[in-house]
C-alpha cells in the first residue's frame, strides 16, 4: 500500500487500453497471446460500468456527521465496513468517506488528549463533521469532491482510484449538475471489489499472465523496504508506524523474525476497550476472533497466475511474500497488480 506516483500512473492508466492492444507482452506466439489476453481484460473494462460491479442486493450504510467518532467506530465494526459515506443532515451535504485510516488517526490523536479521562471519552468528544472539516485526511481517503457515477466505465473507475491515490470511491447518482442534496449514494467501489468482479468474468485471461513475481518486480520487494512490527510490541507502536509511514498494514514477526500475520488499519475497529497497552499479538487475537491466520502468502518465485489466484482467495488487498524459511521478503497489493496490468510495473 505504498503511495502512487500520481501523475505518472494517471498517464499510464489513461493509455492502458491503447497499450494493451498495440504493445505485445513479449516476443513470439506466447507474448502475442498474453497481449491478446491483456487486451481482452481492458475490453472488458470498457464494456462494464461501476453499477455492474455493485451487489444486486444489500444495504448502503450512511453515517450522520453529528455522531461521535466513537459511535462511528462501533457502527463500522458491527457492520464490518472499512469505509462509510458521511452526510451532514443539517446542511444537506455530503461530507466524504470516513475510513479505517481515519479511525486509526482518530485513536492516535485522542490518545494524546489531556482533556478527557479515557480514550473512549476523547473520541466521544469529536464528531465526524468536526474531524472531516478540521483535520487533515489520512492517506487513501478520497477528497469530498472525488466521486464516480453508476454509468462510468471501469477504465474511468481505475483511473480515478489511481489519480486520487485512494482505496475507496463513492458511487453517486445524480443528473448533470444537480445540487448535492438531490444526489443518491448508491454504493462504493474498492480495488478488492474491482478485482473480484474482473476475476469472476476474466479468470481465464488473468491466468495467462506470464513471469514470476520476482522477475516482473511488482509490489514492495526486499526486507530493507518493509516496515514491520514485532508481535510482542505494543499495539500503539504499530498504529504509530502505520501513520508515520502512510501504510495501511504492517507485517507482524515473531521473536525469530518469521512472519505471523498482517496487522492492518481495519483491525483498529476490533481493538477491545480501545486498550493501547496490549501487544500486537493480543490485538490480532481480538481482531481474528479465534479464526485462523487470514493472510494469504506467496513466494517471489511464484508465477503471476498463482499470485492472482491467491488474491481470489484473500479477504484483503495484500499478500505477504515469504521465503522457504517463513521470513517475509515483500508485500504485493492489488494496487500493484492493477498497475502491472496497466503496463507500468
Amino acid at each position: 500500500a505504498c503511495p502512487l506516483a500520481g501523475s505518472v500512473q494517471l498517464r499510464e492508466v489513461e493509455r492502458m487500453a491503447e497499450a494493451a492492444s498495440s504493445k505485445p507482452a513479449g516476443d513470439g506466439p506466447e507474448g502475442a497471446m498474453e497481449g491478446d489476453h491483456r487486451d481482452n481484460i481492458f475490453q472488458f473494462f470498457r464494456s462494464h460500468t461501476a453499477y455492474d460491479m455493485l451487489p444486486e442486493s444489500g444495504k448502503v450504510l450512511l453515517l450522520d456527521g453529528s455522531i461521535s467518532a466513537y459511535s462511528a467506530l462501533k457502527v463500522m465494526h458491527a457492520n464490518q465496513q472499512q469505509a462509510v459515506p458521511v452526510w451532514d443532515g443539517r446542511g444537506d451535504r455530503y461530507l466524504g468517506m470516513v475510513t479505517t485510516s481515519d479511525m486509526l488517526e482518530l485513536v492516535l490523536v485522542c490518545s494524546k488528549s489531556d482533556a478527557c479521562s479515557s480514550l473512549a471519552d476523547a473520541m466521544r468528544a469529536i464528531n465526524l463533521e468536526m474531524w472531516m472539516s478540521a483535520y487533515a485526511r489520512p492517506s487513501g481517503c478520497p477528497d469530498v469532491s472525488v466521486e464516480i457515477h453508476p454509468d462510468d466505465d471501469l477504465i474511468r473507475v481505475l483511473r480515478t482510484l489511481v489519480h486520487n491515490d485512494c482505496r475507496v470511491l463513492p458511487v453517486l447518482d445524480r443528473d448533470g449538475a444537480a445540487p448535492l442534496l438531490n444526489q443518491c449514494i448508491v454504493g462504493q467501489v474498492t480495488y478488492l471489489l474491482l478485482f473480484r468482479f474482473l476475476y469472476f468474468h476474466q479468470e481465464e485471461d488473468l491466468g495467462t499472465l506470464e513471469g514470476t513475481l520476482g522477475a516482473v518486480g511488482i509490489g514492495t520487494l526486499g526486507e530493507d523496504k518493509l516496515i514491520t512490527v514485532q508481535a510482542s510490541e505494543g499495539v500503539e507502536r504499530a498504529l504509530s508506524l502505520m501513520s508515520q509511514h502512510r501504510v495501511s498494514a504492517l507485517p507482524v514477526l515473531d521473536g525469530q523474525g518469521c512472519f505471523i500475520d498482517m496487522y492492518a488499519d481495519a483491525d483498529v475497529l476490533a481493538l477491545k476497550n480501545l486498550d493501547l497497552d496490549i501487544d500486537v499479538a493480543t490485538a490480532l487475537q481480538h481482531a481474528r476472533a479465534g479464526q485462523p491466520n487470514r493472510c494469504i502468502t506467496c513466494s517471489i518465485d511464484d508465477p503471476l497466475s498463482k499470485v492472482v489466484a491467491g488474491f481470489s482467495n484473500a479477504k484483503s488487498t495484500r499478500l505477504a511474500c515469504l521465503d522457504s524459511s517463513g521470513r517475509i521478503k515483500g508485500v504485493v497489493t492489488l494496487t500493484d497488480l492493477f498497475k502491472f496490468l496497466a503496463g507500468s510495473s
